[in-house]
C-alpha cells in the first residue's frame, strides 16, 4: 500500500484497514510490530530509516 503511494503520508487507520479489515483500525501495535520487521529487513540502518517513515500521530511514508 505505500508502495502505491510513494511520498504520501498514509494514516495508519488507512493501512490497517485495508491490510487487515475494518475491525483492526485501532490496532496500532499491529502496524508497528509489522513495519520494524520490514525496517530490519529492508533498511541498511533500521533505527534511522530512510524508505519507510514514521510520521508521529499522523502515519507513515514510503520515501524511495
Amino acid at each position: 500500500m505505500l508502495l502505491r503511494r510513494p511520498g504520501q503520508l498514509v494514516s495508519s487507520a488507512q493501512i490497517l484497514t485495508e491490510v487487515w479489515g475494518p475491525g483492526f483500525a485501532e490496532r496500532s501495535n499491529y502496524l508497528r510490530f509489522h513495519l520494524a520487521r520490514l525496517r530490519r529487513k529492508l533498511e541498511d540502518y533500521p533505527a534511522r530509516p530512510r524508505h519507510l517513515l514514521t510520521e508521529p500521530g499522523m502515519g507513515y511514508r514510503y520515501q524511495p
